[in-house]
């Protein structure tokens, strides 16, 4: 895990969470639509299958094709079927509804795979009414939440999307 005191973070702090682990919550109420924080860490443009690449790509976010950031802080982000964040751009995490101090902060992982062939390695824990019980990429989001999600899912993965549904006729 890094450091709490290595990544400091205005809007942000890492403690355990109901859902998995430790997740990302709320230092602060934060509105609709505001900016929460970029995405920092190295850039990855290569899977490299190995002890190291396979502990930590699990975590790792999409920012385009064949590009992956390995996050500091946001690698304790937890998935929600019913998201308060999505990401504008490639690299900022963005409120998608107005969100409290001490609550925690969720994203979609699907709003960041491509590959066809990923599912969450377990069933999903949001818990939500929402929950689409097993979790893939962005191609298999229906598209009532892809909608809902616009515009705060990066603009790759939104034509990754759009190509899949007029090539798959759906």
């Amino acid at each position: 895990m890094q450091s709490k005191q290595k990544h400091r973070h205005r809007k942000v702090h890492i403690k355990e969470s109901g859902i998995d682990g430790v997740g990302i919550f709320a230092k602060r109420n934060i509105k609709r639509h505001e900016g929460i924080a970029v995405i920092k860490g190295e850039l990855v443009s290569h899977m490299v299958v190995d002890k190291k690449t396979s502990a930590v790509g699990q975590n790792w976010i999409g920012v385009g094709k064949n590009k992956w950031i390995n996050p500091t802080i946001f690698a304790h982000i937890n998935h929600s079927c019913d998201p308060n964040a999505g990401i504008k751009g490639s690299r900022t995490i963005v409120a998608l509804k107005n969100i409290k101090k001490g609550e925690e902060i969720f994203i979609d992982y699907s709003i960041t795979e491509e590959d066809a062939l990923w599912v969450l390695n377990k069933k999903c824990q949001c818990g939500s009414k929402k929950c689409r019980k097993v979790i893939k990429s962005i191609q298999f989001l229906p598209k009532k939440v892809f909608d809902s999600y616009l515009p705060y899912i990066p603009k790759y993965f939104q034509k990754v999307y759009t190509k899949y549904h007029r090539t798959h006729g759906k």
